[in-house]
C-alpha cells in the first residue's frame, strides 16, 4: 500500500479516540475529491487490523501480516466497497486486470444494494484474525438509495468491533440519518511541503520543474496532481505563461502548444491542459494590479466552459487550444492597454 502522507490533524483525532477507548463505530471522511481520504481510510484500516504490532499512530511501514493481506485484497476482516464494472465486458476487463484499470465510463453509476447485502456474512461471526472488522465505502456519495438505506441499518445497530469509513466528497448529500450516526472528519488541501513529499515518493524521477508545476496544478489535492504525472505540465505551463505575458500576437506560441497537444484529443497531456488552462487564467486575474473587470472575468468563464465541453462534445482540439490561447493572450498587459 502507498505510504500515507499529510493530514496530521485527522490522524491525531482518530488515534486519540482509539487511545482513550472512545473510538466511534462510523466515520465520514469529508473533503474535496483527491485529497487522500481513501488513503487515510486504508491507513486507518491497517492501524486497526494490525492488532499484533499496532503502533501509536499511522505507520508508513506496512511490512506485516495485516499489510500484506490488505495489499493482496484478501484480509478476512476487511471489505472495500466501490462502484463495480458497468457490464459483462467491463467485468471481464476488471477480472483480468483489476478494477483500478477501468476508466470512469466503464464503471457502474452507483454502489448497488446487493453489494451492501454481501457484507452481512462478515457481521454474523466474530473477527477472524483481528480485534476489529473494517468496512470502507469509497465513495458513500455513490450509494444508490436502497444501498444507503441498507447501510443505515448497520450504522443504527453496529456489529460489535466493526468500524465503518464512509469516504464522501459531498457529505451534505448523504442521508441526514447516516450523517447523524457518524463522526465527521474533515480534510483540507495539503500544504505544498506535503504535496512535494508525496509526489517525490510516488515518482522519484520527476524533475524539480515538474514537481513545482504539479504542486501548483494540484492545488493541495494529491489525487489531482498525480493524474497530471506524465503530462509534462511544466513545459505546457511555461508556454501558457508566455502567452499570458506577451499576448502572442503572431500566434507562434499557440501553434507550438497545438503541435504538442494535437496527437489525440483524449491524451493525458490534452486533458491536463484543459483542466489547467482556466486555473492559469484565474491566477492571472487574481494577480493583476488593476481592478478586476467584468471583461476579464468573462475570459475565465468562457475558458472554463470551453474546457469542460471540449472532450464530451469531441470539439476539434486545435481549435480549442487556439481559443484558450487567445483568451490567455487577451490578459497580456499589451492587449488590455489597446
Amino acid at each position: 500500500m502507498t505510504p500515507f502522507l499529510g493530514h496530521e490533524k485527522p490522524q491525531q483525532i482518530f488515534c486519540q479516540s482509539f487511545a482513550k477507548d472512545k473510538l466511534h463505530h462510523a466515520w465520514i471522511l469529508a473533503g474535496d475529491k483527491g485529497l487522500g481520504k481513501a488513503g487515510f481510510a486504508q491507513q486507518a484500516a491497517h492501524f486497526l487490523l494490525n492488532s499484533r504490532n499496532r503502533p501509536e499512530t499511522f505507520c508508513e511501514n506496512q511490512d506485516d501480516e495485516a499489510g500484506h493481506l490488505l495489499a493482496a485484497g484478501s484480509h478476512p476482516d476487511f471489505r472495500l466497497l466501490r462502484r463495480g464494472p458497468k457490464g459483462d465486458k467491463e467485468q471481464k476487463k476488471a477480472r483480468d486486470n483489476g478494477l483500478d484499470m477501468l476508466d470512469e465510463h466503464e464503471l457502474a453509476r452507483n454502489i448497488k444494494v446487493d453489494q451492501i447485502r454481501d457484507l452481512q456474512p462478515l457481521f454474523q461471526n466474530q473477527a477472524s484474525i483481528s480485534e476489529y472488522r473494517v468496512v470502507i465505502i469509497d465513495a458513500a456519495d455513490d450509494l444508490e438509495r436502497a444501498g444507503a438505506n441498507a447501510i443505515l441499518k448497520n450504522l443504527e445497530e453496529p456489529p460489535k468491533n466493526t468500524i465503518f469509513f464512509l469516504v464522501s466528497h459531498m457529505p451534505e448529500r448523504l442521508l441526514p440519518t447516516i450523517r447523524s450516526r457518524c463522526q465527521m472528519l474533515r480534510f483540507d488541501p495539503l500544504p505544498d511541503d506535503d504535496m512535494r513529499a508525496l509526489l517525490k515518493a510516488a515518482e522519484p524521477k520527476l524533475s524539480e520543474a515538474d514537481v513545482d508545476a504539479l504542486v501548483i496544478a494540484g492545488e493541495g489535492s494529491p489525487g489531482r496532481a498525480l493524474q497530471y504525472i506524465g503530462a509534462g505540465l511544466a513545459e505546457l505551463e511555461d508556454i501558457a505563461r508566455k502567452i499570458i505575458k506577451s499576448g502572442d500576437r503572431d500566434n507562434s506560441l499557440k501553434a507550438e502548444l497545438a503541435r504538442k497537444l494535437s496527437l489525440k484529443a483524449a491524451t493525458p497531456r490534452y486533458r491536463a491542459f484543459l483542466e489547467r488552462a482556466p486555473s492559469l487564467i484565474a491566477e492571472r486575474i487574481k494577480a493583476a494590479d488593476e481592478p478586476k473587470s467584468l471583461q476579464m472575468i468573462e475570459k475565465w468563464r468562457e475558458a472554463s466552459d470551453l474546457a469542460a465541453m471540449a472532450l464530451p462534445k469531441t470539439l476539434d482540439n486545435q481549435a480549442v487550444i487556439f481559443r484558450l490561447g487567445s483568451l490567455m493572450g487577451d490578459l497580456a498587459p499589451s492587449a488590455r492597454t489597446k
